[in-house]
């Protein structure tokens, strides 16, 4: 069964049922989470009829729950259940390190290696020769984020990521392709309206969508796309535009500690604090990933709690500067 680790229970239950011999599940709880009538959840929890174990157990997928069992079960009878498919092919070595260190060996797995070299990856993206990781900043003062349903949007960003996208683009030409990520949808429609106001998209069948011109690559590949990371998995791009979106001054005080503490960093960061969305998001490009946003909200103390891994990617993108890299 593939991507066994998207599924809810019931959809796993039917065809392994079907199963005689053996079941083999395919997928990684450390990417997206198991699809989920949200509403239903929404409303179980509202009504208080789940407890605080039930909800978390609900939030599980049960991929992950026999990943886990399997795993105990090992260290009794010593017979191999669970493998790990340790090496990848798509990206550059160094991001490929990055994802491995932040995503999966702080959970205590396996050690993610990069089946090939550097020199795989070598690009003339002007501007960003020679790099892998870079950060565009906006800062605050160009704008904050603003709330507008369905979700949070920043103009700032959208029109830097627009502009940077166009000189790329055609600089390169169509054998360059471009991924556009965003966690919020809010945001996506208005890096669209953006880069329809640099001619890189336009209005079709009431919606605006890609440019006819920037549609394909050289290749017949796709060239440029912007969504959330929901239509991200599974894909793959040259190089990878992350709009980080969340950019306030929101303190989080010392005193504040557990629950509080975690609700005032849900409240700072968003979705930037959910490891699974933050894996697929920073994982898609082979040869460049840029994030863009407030720099000031993957510094500090308070980014290293609460956003982990995007504050060890600011990190990176400076040693990548240091190096000259």
């Amino acid at each position: 069964i593939d991507e066994a680790a998207r599924a809810n229970p019931l959809d796993l239950f039917v065809p392994m049922a079907m199963a005689r011999r053996r079941i083999i599940l395919v997928g990684d709880h450390r990417q997206l989470p198991h699809l989920v009538q949200r509403e239903l959840e929404d409303e179980l929890i509202s009504r208080q009829s789940l407890t605080e174990a039930q909800a978390k157990a609900y939030e599980q997928s049960l991929f992950e729950r026999l990943v886990k069992q399997l795993r105990e079960q090992e260290k009794v009878d010593n017979i191999k259940r669970v493998v790990m498919l340790d090496t990848q092919y798509r990206m550059h070595p160094r991001l490929g390190d990055f994802i491995s260190k932040q995503f999966y060996e702080s959970e205590g797995l396996d050690v993610l290696h990069s089946g090939r070299p550097a020199q795989h990856f070598v690009h003339t993206i002007p501007g960003y020769q020679g790099k892998c990781a870079a950060w565009l900043d906006v800062p605050l003062q160009d704008g904050k984020e603003k709330f507008l349903k369905p979700g949070y949007e920043r103009r700032a960003e959208a029109i830097s990521i627009a502009k940077e996208v166009k000189r790329i683009a055609d600089s390169c030409g169509p054998s360059l392709s471009i991924g556009v990520i965003s966690f919020y949808r809010a945001q996506c429609d208005v890096i669209l309206d953006a880069l329809a106001d640099e001619g890189l998209a336009e209005e079709e069948d009431g919606e605006v969508r890609i440019a006819r011109s920037y549609r394909q690559t050289e290749s017949g590949d796709e060239r440029l796309r912007v969504g959330t990371v929901d239509a991200f998995q599974g894909k793959e791009f040259d190089i990878v535009f992350l709009s980080i979106v969340r950019a306030n001054d929101v303190v989080v005080p010392d005193q504040k500690e557990g629950e509080e503490r975690e609700r005032l960093l849900n409240g700072k960061y968003g979705h930037l604090r959910l490891a699974n969305r933050m894996n697929v998001a920073m994982s898609r490009q082979r040869k460049l990933l840029v994030a863009v946003g407030a720099k000031h909200m993957a510094e500090g103390p308070e980014s290293e709690e609460g956003v982990p891994a995007l504050a060890a990617f600011l990190k990176l993108c400076r040693e990548e500067m240091a190096h000259g890299r």
